[in-house]
């Protein structure tokens, strides 16, 4: 078979670090955008070069390492809204060797509960600081009176390096960091990447991923800013709002590619009937990613790319190969394989699309019981090893080496990644069936959570809300008595034909 994975998937460098490409990377496109920030409304918020990403980040790394009196390996909370506050951050404690510990804001609509989940992560993670920008900080100034948070010192990032007052001593350090990264300058420039794009066609891509999901972080932060991508961002809670909002800046800054789990393709369909699309061009569009942590659901984009072929010019009517359905998990620094011929189902199972082949780790698929490669066409367990798999989880000595390290029976002495999700490969391609925890057994009969909750919504499609329904098994009084349980959310206007806005109902 004949490879045509996109490049974006494949490594683009032999450098053993992130760090050491992503410096070459900043120096070879110092003054070129890296990250353009959109607001609510779709208007430009902030913008961002390689060259000020490098040299702001080593100026907040130098301030917790000095100032602040971190050391390698402390843990510090990074909470901040939505926007490129958060990547500076994030970058400067990769190159302080500070761990840095990602997490949503929590929602003033529910700040108890979500002080809570704050607390329990910088409690069991050890944090000793946090940072976070002015957004966040008033939150926390205003409503310390009332709420506790996190006892730890908690400091505003936002702005450091940019001060315009020469006599700043901070400036001081700023500039000369401005002096030494143009020295390297000088020397990238001469003889620049080979794999990065000049900056007339660079490649660019629009995401609203959110910046503290893994997914969301190497796919659109991390990773393209050593590929040399142009990445324009905006927040989840603004597509939501208005997920055509998505489509539209695609179009307005002729993005090669982007990428979403399939529910936002879904959005975006439904939001599109009625509204007025006109203005919307996908013709630059040549690659669509979907997938990751979430199964693809095949119908879902191809009525997508029907709708937006027709619409707005997208070159794929779904019979084509801009998707490129993948699969990826956090344990394995999320990128492990994908699809680059399309959407192509399982003649077993239609309803599911393949998320990989020629694969370029080495992946087994596992009875999960026996420890035993199974054959061909037999579902089990997933199982990877690759230098990518993560080292453990965080405090959990017992549990990371049952996931981390496993071995096959008999040995081929390779340490291999339980992944918990359940797979198969038929015709070299893999199809993930479900998460094993999940699977819902009732009768002597396995049923897949994300199947039960798919056949659902498509009985009630106009009803439920896109991506608000959890299917799940509990056990009754009597402990051998188990039921089958679907919580839904559904629409306004269908509130009233169920009787409520929630309901719960069993089989």
């Amino acid at each position: 078979m004949t490879s045509s994975k996109p490049q974006w998937w494949s490594p683009w460098s032999a450098e053993a670090s992130w760090q050491a490409q992503a410096r070459k990377t900043a120096a070879a496109l110092d003054k070129e955008a890296f990250l353009t920030w959109l607001d609510g409304a779709g208007v430009e918020a902030a913008n961002l070069s390689y060259g000020e990403v490098w040299i702001r980040s080593a100026f907040v790394a130098n301030w917790l390492l000095g100032d602040i009196g971190l050391a390698l390996g402390d843990r510090a909370m990074l909470v901040y809204a939505p926007g490129p506050e958060f990547f500076v951050a994030f970058v400067a404690c990769l190159r302080a060797g500070v761990l840095a510990v990602p997490n949503y804001p929590p929602d003033p609509a529910q700040l108890q509960r979500g002080l809570e989940k704050l607390d329990l992560v910088t409690t069991n993670c050890g944090a000793e600081v946090g940072l976070t920008d002015s957004i966040v900080n008033k939150l926390r100034v205003t409503t310390s009176i009332w709420h506790s948070w996190p006892g730890i010192r908690w400091y505003n990032t936002e702005g450091l390096g940019e001060s315009d007052n020469d006599d700043d001593p901070s400036r001081a350090l700023f500039h000369r960091l401005r002096r030494c990264f143009d020295l390297r300058l000088g020397e990238a420039s001469s003889s620049r990447l080979c794999n990065l794009h000049e900056p007339s066609v660079r490649v660019l891509a629009v995401s609203w991923l959110p910046q503290f999901h893994d997914t969301g972080l190497m796919l659109t932060l991390l990773g393209p800013f050593c590929a040399g991508y142009h990445m324009v961002n905006f927040s989840p809670l603004s597509f939501l709002a208005d997920p055509l909002m998505w489509m539209r800046a695609v179009s307005k800054y002729r993005a090669l590619w982007t990428a979403a789990p399939d529910f936002g393709y879904q959005l975006c369909t439904k939001r599109a009937a009625g509204a007025y699309i006109s203005d919307i061009d996908l013709s630059c569009v040549v690659i669509l990613a979907c997938g990751a942590g979430q199964r693809c659901v095949p119908s879902i984009l191809r009525e997508f790319a029907a709708y937006f072929a027709i619409h707005c010019k997208l070159q794929d009517d779904g019979n084509r190969s801009l998707f490129v359905p993948n699969y990826g998990l956090a344990e394995h620094v999320v990128a492990t394989c994908a699809e680059a011929e399309g959407i192509i189902t399982s003649r077993r199972r239609p309803d599911l699309a393949s998320c990989g082949s020629e694969f370029q780790i080495d992946l087994r698929i596992v009875d999960a019981e026996t420890r035993c490669v199974a054959p061909d066409g037999t579902p089990g367990e997933l199982w990877l090893s690759s230098g990518s798999v993560a080292l453990g989880y965080w405090g959990k000595p017992d549990l990371s080496s049952e996931t981390f390290h496993a071995r096959l029976e008999p040995d081929d002495g390779k340490v291999y990644l339980r992944t918990g999700d359940e797979a198969f490969i038929e015709d070299g391609r893999l199809f993930i069936c479900g998460r094993i925890k999940d699977m819902i057994i009732i009768g002597g009969e396995n049923y897949y959570s994300d199947d039960v909750e798919i056949a659902a919504t498509e009985a009630m499609v106009d009803a439920v809300r896109s991506g608000c329904i959890a299917a799940f098994s509990v056990v009754g009084s009597d402990d051998d008595d188990e039921w089958l349980c679907i919580v839904l959310e559904v629409r306004d206007h269908a509130a009233s034909d169920y009787g409520a806005g929630r309901f719960e109902t069993r089989c």
